[in-house]
């Protein structure tokens, strides 16, 4: 990715009319169906794990590539990285400050089953600065080309597509970098294409990702469709295999935005794509660049940054051509690699704002600050969409009522993925015929936010107004381990082991879900399951005995009535006699709930008492009962059962907090 401030930011006057104007006109279709593109693998961004990621950080960043589901990365190899002279070695293991170490950072990709495109770009160490003429290093091009993919190709076969040259349309990475004229580029591609031919007769080969201009044109730069157009007549359209294309936009998927002379949305945008296709030849396309900055007078927050990553994508991969999209970028840039172990995160500095983590030093898995709202996001859709299809779409994003809507399945589960784009209005609710008795609301990072259960096979749900997509998911209970037919779900593993052997049925109640993978703190992916009285959550860091811990439930529902429980009154000093007094939360420990607390799990199950005993009563049956809330949980005294185990029962805190009844929220 170059310098985007004048390329990619619209004009003011211009963003405000594409805000107003929801209803953009109808685009003309392509004269001739577009074949469906391999979809198996669509997920990447660019990590260039390389030149980027210091290589005694490769592991760290590999777990968080694997972790977020990443299946491709784009890797940079410069070429003014690897050959400092012409006609001289190649060097592939990096500097001595580790970085440029191609060899380390592409077996630990091919190791971890990350799928790499292969980045060739840039003009020779010996002529930086000084603007040659192509001709004058375009034969050293071609044994550059000819080394990397003999190497990484044919050698070692760890890759196979690889992308010629970056954004040569635009100024700096174009005419500032030697190539003067389409023409200076076709003569780089053709080159490119027949030294790649002869190393590996199997390289596939990606035209350099062309990116769109959405302000004036700037001398010496072309926009996308004249750039393609030139090619072509040229005679070069047979030179690659797969279009690349980097369709940066300013404004969300759906809102038109102004583009020197019309608005554009992103559908606007594909189509133009796909009718120059339908004259100069079909091609595969792969995005090898999007992504939208959170820099700070940009005015996208990181939770639209996460909004518009999932619908972008979701978008795109409907579109029969788009096979691959590789978001821009990982992990947050910085001032170079002089400053890696003291990154620079300017807030107004638009190129450092780009990643789905941010910067720090060193790279740890489990920082708790480094994943942004958007890792998440795209966690959740390359999790939520494994193994599934699409079906269709019932909502089209752009055809202006607000709604997008689109149905993915596959095996015996279904998700449903529903947004709302007119932040200014209420979104509606909206009728599901799900053949199903249940169904888990998801938001956009994972969390579950509604167990729903209808009675009518049909639910009614409602999308956020902020524009973050609800993932609407039935089905998908797994065959193994402990099935619990009045729910329909299962227990297993390490959860089973803890239910089994800490009160079980009593004490935790059904399983209201499956195991399910939630962002815990700092958004790191935590394996969950949900109970009708508590919530369990995976800590594998933990000792063995803590590494199934029970949620902040007490804590949860205390908060949904709207009590914080850290203002209350502490309780009076010193406590009655045969009470406990808890400093960590100024809150005493009486009967009837003290002893049931010492002799069942006390503070490692439950947690301290965050309120003192006191009388709750039912909003619907008007009947009361004494209560006491703990962090974890809540107790009931039931003196109806007195005398025998159940005169002490945990309240259905999962079943309040998560479970309604066929409407959300």
């Amino acid at each position: 990715m170059n310098v985007k401030r004048l390329i990619v930011r619209c004009v003011a006057l211009g963003s405000l009319l594409g805000m107003i104007l929801l209803s953009p006109q109808p685009p003309a279709r392509a004269q001739q169906p577009v074949p469906w593109g391999d979809k198996s693998t669509p997920f990447g961004a660019i990590v260039s794990l390389g030149n980027r990621v210091r290589a005694d950080e490769m592991p760290a960043m590999i777990q968080l590539m694997q972790e977020s589901g990443l299946q491709w990365n784009r890797e940079e190899i410069s070429w003014d990285q690897v050959q400092f002279e012409s006609g001289g070695p190649y060097r592939w293991d990096g500097d001595s400050a580790g970085f440029h170490n191609y060899d380390r950072a592409i077996q630990l990709q091919a190791d971890a089953g990350i799928r790499i495109l292969g980045l060739l770009d840039y003009n020779p160490a010996w002529f930086k600065s000084k603007n040659p003429h192509p001709e004058e290093w375009l034969n050293d091009w071609g044994d550059y080309v000819y080394n990397v993919v003999a190497r990484y190709g044919r050698d070692k076969g760890q890759i196979r597509h690889w992308e010629i040259w970056n954004e040569p349309n635009l100024v700096l990475s174009g005419y500032e970098s030697g190539l003067y004229s389409v023409e200076d580029f076709v003569r780089v591609l053709q080159t490119a294409r027949a030294a790649a031919k002869s190393a590996d007769p199997n390289a596939i080969i990606v035209l350099g990702g062309v990116a769109d201009i959405w302000s004036e044109v700037p001398t010496n730069a072309y926009d996308t469709l004249d750039y393609l157009e030139q090619i072509a007549a040229l005679g070069a359209w047979d030179q690659f295999d797969i279009l690349g294309l980097h369709p940066y936009r300013p404004l969300a998927p759906e809102v038109p935005a102004w583009r020197r002379d019309h608005f554009e949305t992103m559908r606007n945008q594909m189509d133009d794509i796909d009718r120059l296709l339908d004259r100069l030849g079909r091609k595969p396309i792969w995005y090898t660049e999007m992504g939208w900055s959170t820099e700070a007078d940009r005015h996208v927050d990181e939770l639209a940054q996460a909004a518009w990553l999932q619908r972008f994508m979701l978008i795109a991969m409907t579109r029969p051509g788009v096979e691959k999209i590789f978001w821009y970028d990982f992990r947050n840039d910085t001032g170079g690699p002089a400053h890696y172990t003291r990154p620079i995160n300017d807030p107004n500095e638009e190129q450092f704002h780009f990643g789905l983590l941010r910067r720090t030093f060193p790279l740890r898995t489990d920082d708790q600050r480094i994943r942004k709202p958007a890792y998440s996001a795209l966690f959740q859709l390359t999790h939520a969409l494994g193994g599934l299809g699409l079906v269709g779409t019932l909502d089209d994003p752009f055809d202006g009522n607000g709604i997008g809507w689109q149905r993915w399945s596959g095996g015996n589960r279904t998700v449903d993925v529903i947004w709302w784009t007119s932040p200014d209005q209420a979104p509606p609710h909206l009728a599901i015929d799900c053949a199903c008795k249940d169904a888990r609301v998801h938001a956009f990072d994972g969390r579950i936010e509604r167990i729903l259960k209808t009675d009518t096979r049909t639910l009614s749900v409602q999308p956020p107004q902020n524009g973050t997509p609800i993932w609407v998911e039935r089905g998908g209970e797994r065959t193994t381990g402990r099935r619990f037919n009045e729910t329909a779900h299962t227990i297993s593993g390490e959860f089973r082991s803890y239910w089994e052997n800490n009160g079980g049925l009593a004490r935790f109640g059904l399983p209201l879900t499956d195991e399910v993978i939630e962002p815990g703190p700092g958004r790191i992916p935590t394996a969950v399951q949900y109970f009708e009285r508590n919530r369990y959550e995976m800590h594998p860091r933990n000792a063995p005995e803590f590494r199934v811990l029970l949620s902040l439930l007490g804590e949860a529902r205390l908060g949904q009535q709207g009590v914080n429980w850290r203002a209350l009154p502490p309780a009076a000093q010193p406590p009655p006699d045969g009470c406990s007094y808890y400093a960590e939360t100024a809150h005493t420990l009486c009967w009837p709930f003290k002893q049931y607390w010492e002799e069942h799990g006390g503070l490692a199950m439950y947690g301290f008492p965050i309120t003192e005993a006191f009388w709750e009563f039912d909003a619907e049956t008007g009947a009361g009962r004494l209560v006491q809330y703990f962090e974890r949980n809540r107790f009931e005294h039931h003196p109806e059962n007195a005398g025998t185990p159940y005169e002490i029962q945990l309240g259905l805190l999962g079943q309040q907090l998560y479970a309604s009844w066929g409407v959300w929220p």
